[in-house]
């Protein structure tokens, strides 16, 4: 990873964990990268603050001006970071109609585990969800380690590693769990829901998640022109190529997931 991601994420642990953290020396345009990095992430409150909280360390100089403008882009952003498209984006919903019963199921049945274990599911699906249909999950991954430090011992891991395997989710567990790791410092004894595959290749992960474009899951820009024949924008080929690489870690959500956003798609088209 260049220097602009290691302190990306650097100042990401500080901001949102109070991780003690050491910053490198950056230039102003890369302290620019790296702010535009971080409101691409959605993450530019939680980088500012990890900014405030390495502030007294020599290499910590914002170019002039900066500071003022990276607050108030953030007093300016919409605190509901978690807009979903309809329904796909639902954190209790998911489109494979078989595992979306078993989850249903798993949250019906409040006699089975405790508040915290359910929410603990909750945050590994929506975290999936957000990974297949917007692009890599910083603000939902930051809040599944949060919740992590935050329930500690009060979650049945037993019971979840056992919703876990119903809902086919271990793939992707294992990923957020190896994550969690690698770029959030995070300790394997605190990932008791899944275990980190260490092999994972981050750095090609890497090069994906700092080229994310925004793009809504719903947002394939689908119209009609003069002619019988629908066209689409780069979008639909952002989708097929994020969808390819879920597929590996999700297969049994991926398909429909992918399907129902082309429904969703087609069913506006611009008439």
């Amino acid at each position: 990873m260049n220097v602009i991601t290691r302190n990306f994420l650097r100042l990401l642990r500080a901001g949102s964990f109070q991780e003690p953290e050491t910053i490198e020396p950056l230039s102003a345009w890369k302290w620019r990268q790296l702010y535009q990095i971080a409101l691409m992430h959605g993450m530019g409150r939680e980088v500012l603050e990890g900014i405030r909280r390495c502030q007294d360390q020599f290499f910590v100089q914002l170019p002039e001006g900066l500071a003022e403008e990276w607050q108030k882009a953030v007093d300016n952003s919409k605190e509901d970071y978690a807009d979903t498209t309809e329904d796909l984006l639902r954190a209790d919903h998911l489109t494979n109609p078989l595992l979306n019963r078993r989850l249903q199921n798993i949250l019906d049945d409040e006699t089975s585990a405790n508040t915290e274990t359910r929410h603990m599911l909750l945050q590994i699906v929506k975290t999936a969800r957000y990974f297949m249909n917007e692009g890599f999950p910083f603000r939902h991954l930051t809040d599944l380690g949060l919740e992590i430090r935050r329930a500690s011992g009060r979650v049945d891991y037993a019971k979840l590693k056992e919703w876990i395997s119903a809902l086919r989710l271990t793939q992707f567990a294992r990923l957020q769990g190896t994550l969690l790791v690698s770029l959030m410092k995070f300790t394997e004894e605190e990932i008791q829901f899944a275990t980190p595959d260490m092999e994972i290749d981050l750095e090609a992960m890497a090069r994906h998640i700092f080229k994310l474009r925004k793009v809504h899951a719903g947002d394939w820009q689908f119209s009609q022109g003069q002619s019988i024949f629908v066209h689409s924008s780069g979008s639909m080929l952002w989708h097929v190529q994020r969808s390819t690489r879920c597929f590996k870690y999700y297969p049994a959500e991926s398909f429909t997931n992918f399907v129902a956003s082309f429904i969703h798609s087609i069913s506006h088209i611009e008439e």
